[in-house]
């Protein structure tokens, strides 16, 4: 059973790297099938000993931000089929299969190394692929992103990864059977190097640079040795002057590299602070951040109180960029005071000898923390599956206060695979919508529109809280022409997402059934969501023209032509010549007879 358990490890991490990918439903079929397996042979050879079921202060955290979860959110009606709080919810259970894993097998660890190897260098692989040609990044947007279609992601994965793999070849050799595999691991090292260059996040340069002067810190403990070379005040206080200006010019320069997108993640954050206002206890609910934020950004810039700068650099975005702020805003401060609190035990023991592996998880986690302060790491459950593993390890042998429970061993571990089960059924649900939302999208994608509507029907009952799903379900309707059809699904779908496409295409619905108020509404919600774009404005113009009110039509237009895009694109100068030529048949002075 144990060659079992440690080839299902390696696979649990290389499975979840293809959850975007166009594979999504058949390894996520089979992530969750890892997962099953894991449960259930831990639980087995659990009931196989007689041992007291033993639990530390950070489990019993763990185990009541799991309970808070489930109950807030199914108390707000936003549990409902939400593949990413289950998903959540799973990467957070499975910290106890791991754990007993990790207790009891003592080459457990050296497979957590591989299974990590192993997403990277597929990783790697696939990355250098799209930047030489030979493997095409579905996002057209970028040609870099690796199995994660972004480079942003990509870069988030790799600097996790990084330092726990950095680790084995200057720390844990041991874990190295071979030389061959110990230099195989230092070339994809360097090499990930140039692709997080390449992938231009400066949130992972300073998580890998962070992890990797940690991690050579105490392998050369240059820290002690600065100190214990400063015999004076005056040096300490001088060394001390220099480092925290060094760290502000470090700062100034990183938000000048790209002024724009630092400004933009500022605006995000200035603007998400009313909905922390709304529910500051217990939050909104998972999910509510990307679900609204889009409605709220574009009420601010409907108010006519932006600036140019913020109009410039503000989109459509669907994280905030900081995972603290994010978890503040759907799980409130008691969700936020428990996350912090299991990261606070991680790091408040000092090294363990017992556990040797305590400073790549320390490292890994530290990444993982800082990329939570600019970026978007719980997006991705690859993510969330390495932050569990270092918690395993930090919480495996450290001396927290622990408590023996005696009776009812088997009931309790038999309750929790009862919820663990139910989590995953509900997560197979989705994958069954998917699937048949996969097969409508080709249908739709290829012409097909009456069959690719059927299949959006089976997936309905499954999806029918997915907003990009209900999008495009909606969508199909638009193009058979039935838009009474469209317009239901479309208002679903902007009910629980703030997809700037899917209000255009209700207004264009509204718009063909002359319900031009309610068309007028939908498009300019779109603008502030995207108000850098000229496509919702020019959709405004036209509808004003079709009302026969040419005042708004023309005002329209000259903003139009004053705005100034992001980049410059043919269908933008074609939209302006055509507010122009607007502009120019309305100023024709009328002949008289």
């Amino acid at each position: 059973m144990r060659t079992i358990t440690r080839i299902l490890v390696i696979m649990l991490l290389v499975l979840c790297l293809f959850q975007g990918t166009d594979l999504y439903v058949w390894t996520g079929s089979m992530l969750y099938l890892v997962i099953i397996f894991l449960f259930i042979f831990s639980a087995i050879a659990s009931f196989k000993t007689n041992a007291s079921l033993k639990i530390n202060v950070p489990e019993i955290l763990i185990i009541i931000y799991i309970i808070y979860l489930i109950a807030n959110n199914s108390f707000k009606g936003t549990f409902r089929d939400n593949k990413q709080l289950l998903d959540y919810l799973i990467s957070f259970s499975l910290y106890f299969p791991l754990s007993y894993l990790y207790k009891n097998d003592k080459e457990i660890p050296k497979f957590i190394f591989y299974g990590i190897f192993a997403g990277f260098s597929i990783e790697l692989i696939v990355g250098f692929g799209q930047l030489f040609g030979v493997i095409e990044n579905s996002n057209s947007e970028f040609i870099l992103g690796g199995l994660f279609k972004n480079p942003g992601a990509l870069a988030g994965y790799m600097a996790i990864s990084f330092p726990i793999l950095l680790s084995g070849v200057f720390i844990y050799k041991k874990l190295f059977k071979s030389e061959n595999l110990l230099y195989s691991v230092f070339l994809c090292l360097c090499c990930s190097v140039c692709l997080l260059i390449l992938c231009d996040s400066r949130g992972a340069w300073i998580a890998v640079f962070l992890s990797t002067a940690f991690i050579v810190d105490y392998k050369f403990k240059i820290i002690r040795f600065t100190i214990d070379h400063l015999k004076t005040k005056v040096s300490k206080w001088v060394t001390g002057i220099v480092l925290m200006f060094s760290v502000i010019f470090l700062c100034f320069v990183l938000y000048q590299y790209k002024a724009d997108s630092a400004f933009g993640r500022l605006f995000i954050w200035k603007t998400s602070k009313t909905m922390i206002l709304d529910k500051p206890i217990s939050g909104n609910g998972f999910g509510f951040f990307s679900e609204n934020y889009g409605k709220i950004q574009s009420q601010y810039f409907l108010s006519n109180n932006a600036t140019e700068k913020e109009i410039q650099v503000a989109d459509y975005v669907t994280c905030a960029y900081n995972e603290f702020l994010k978890m503040l805003i759907e799980s409130g401060i008691i969700g936020l005071f428990l996350f912090l609190s299991i990261m606070y035990c991680a790091f408040i023991k000092r090294n363990n000898k017992k556990n040797k592996f305590i400073i790549a998880a320390k490292a890994s986690l530290l990444s993982f923390i800082v990329l939570c302060i600019v970026s978007y790491p719980f997006s991705l459950m690859s993510n969330q599956l390495i932050m569990m593993i270092c918690l395993v390890v930090l919480f495996a042998v450290n001396d927290f206060k622990t408590y023996t429970i005696t009776g009812y061993r088997k009931i309790i571990i038999s309750a929790g695979l009862l919820c663990i089960f139910t989590l995953l059924f509900f997560g197979y649900r989705q994958l069954y919508g998917m699937s048949h939302f996969h097969n409508g999208y080709a249908k739709v994608f290829s012409g097909d529109i009456n069959n690719g509507i059927n299949e959006y029907k089976k997936a309905y009952p499954f999806l029918k809280y997915n907003g990009e799903f209900l999008f495009y379900y909606g969508s199909a309707y638009y193009l058979k022409q039935d838009f009474s059809a469209s317009i239901k699904y479309l208002q679903e779908a902007t009910t629980i997402s703030s997809d700037p496409h899917a209000f255009i295409t209700l207004g264009n619905s509204l718009k063909e059934l002359k319900r031009y108020k309610e068309a007028e509404q939908s498009y300019k919600t779109a603008s502030g969501i995207t108000p850098s774009e000229l496509y919702p404005k020019y959709l405004l113009s036209k509808l004003y023209v079709e009302m026969h009110e040419t005042g708004k039509a023309i005002k329209m237009a000259k903003l139009i032509i004053k705005k100034k895009e992001k980049v410059v694109t043919t269908a933008g100068m074609q939209i302006k010549k055509e507010m122009n030529d607007l502009i120019d048949q309305n100023n024709k002075p009328v002949t008289k007879f």
